[in-house]
Parts: structure tokens; C-alpha cells; sequence
């Protein structure tokens, strides 16, 4: 059986992408199957000004080779943050534009559960928030067990928007119970 899934709105600016992603589908197989376990790793590629692209390490069921999917140009500083077993990505925030029109893109960060522990903390925000970032509102999005990402590039192949793929149920399967609701 399928687990139930929601998914988030939009974060950044979606009118005419050239090329859109799907990974919980071109990784997960959905809907025909769901082989996504977790999100073990992401890289984010961030400028002075916004992230460029984010790469998503999937670790999957019943198979001990994990695959990565990129999205972006590798272009500025690379961030990456790991969870180890006990830990799960269930969010992201950061901030866009505060231009509703073109509202991109211009940090982004992650937020991460120890199941053991129940503590949830901070990785980012990629680039780091500076004295100028006067312009910009701030996002949170997920709250979740994070499965997947879906979301947009721009012509010259730089993130441009995203949506979060989560788990609606007890989540995964932690062995204890209740499990994680955030």
C-alpha cells in the first residue's frame, strides 16, 4: 500500500519554467510504486544572492545504492548538509523576493528530526543572511517527513521554484509510537 501524501505550495517563481522536476515520480516511481526511503543528503549550490541549485541524495528501499538527483548549475558555494539514520529532513524555509510578481528565490535552509532525541534543528540558511536583505519575506514549508522535491528551473538551468512531497500519515515507521507529528 501507498503512503498518503501531501503536497506543499509552491515556493518562488513558477511563470514558464524551462524544464520542471519530479523526483518522488523519476526516482520513487510514483505512482506505481513508492521506492524513496529517505533524503539522506542535499548540496546547495548558493551565489551571493540566491540559491542555484540543490541536489538531493535518496536513499531507497530494498536497494543499498542510493541516487542523486540535480537540479541547477553547480555555480558558487557548496553547503551540504547530512542526516545520519535516526535523523529526517521534515522542512525547509527561507526567503524570496518580497516582489509578488517575480517572487525568487533567494535563500534557502533545512530543517532536521532525531527521532531519538525528538530535537529538531536549523542547517542554513544557504547563502547566510546578510545586512541587505531588506527586500525579502521569509517561507516555511513541509513540517512533515520530507520524501521528495518537484519544482522548476529557469532557461539558464537555475533553481527556480520547488514544492515539498511529505509524508500525511504517522510518518515512518520509528518503532515507537506515537510517531513524530509535527
Amino acid at each position: 500500500m501507498l503512503p498518503p501524501l501531501a503536497l506543499s505550495q509552491s515556493i518562488g517563481y513558477i511563470s514558464e519554467p524551462a524544464s520542471t522536476f519530479d523526483d518522488l515520480k523519476d526516482v520513487g516511481l510514483w505512482p506505481a510504486d513508492q521506492t524513496i526511503k529517505k533524503i539522506s543528503k542535499i548540496n546547495v549550490w548558493a551565489g551571493e544572492t540566491r540559491p542555484n541549485a540543490i541536489e538531493l541524495t535518496y536513499q531507497l528501499i530494498n536497494d543499498d545504492d542510493p541516487q542523486t538527483r540535480l537540479h541547477g548549475q553547480r555555480q558558487g558555494d557548496q553547503h551540504t548538509v547530512t542526516v545520519a539514520d535516526n535523523e529526517y529532513f521534515v522542512g525547509i524555509f527561507g526567503a524570496i523576493d518580497s516582489d509578488n510578481l517575480l517572487p525568487s528565490l533567494r535563500r534557502i535552509g533545512f530543517l532536521v528530526y532525531n527521532k531519538n532525541t525528538g530535537n529538531v534543528t536549523e542547517r542554513g540558511p544557504f547563502p547566510d543572511t546578510t545586512e541587505s536583505d531588506k527586500h525579502v519575506k521569509g517561507f516555511a514549508s513541509g513540517l512533515g517527513v520530507i520524501l521528495a522535491l518537484t519544482g522548476t528551473l529557469t532557461a539558464n538551468k537555475i533553481l527556480n521554484s520547488f514544492a515539498i512531497y511529505s509524508l500525511q500519515s504517522d510518518g515512518l515507521d520509528f518503532g515507537i509510537k506515537p510517531v513524530m507529528k509535527i
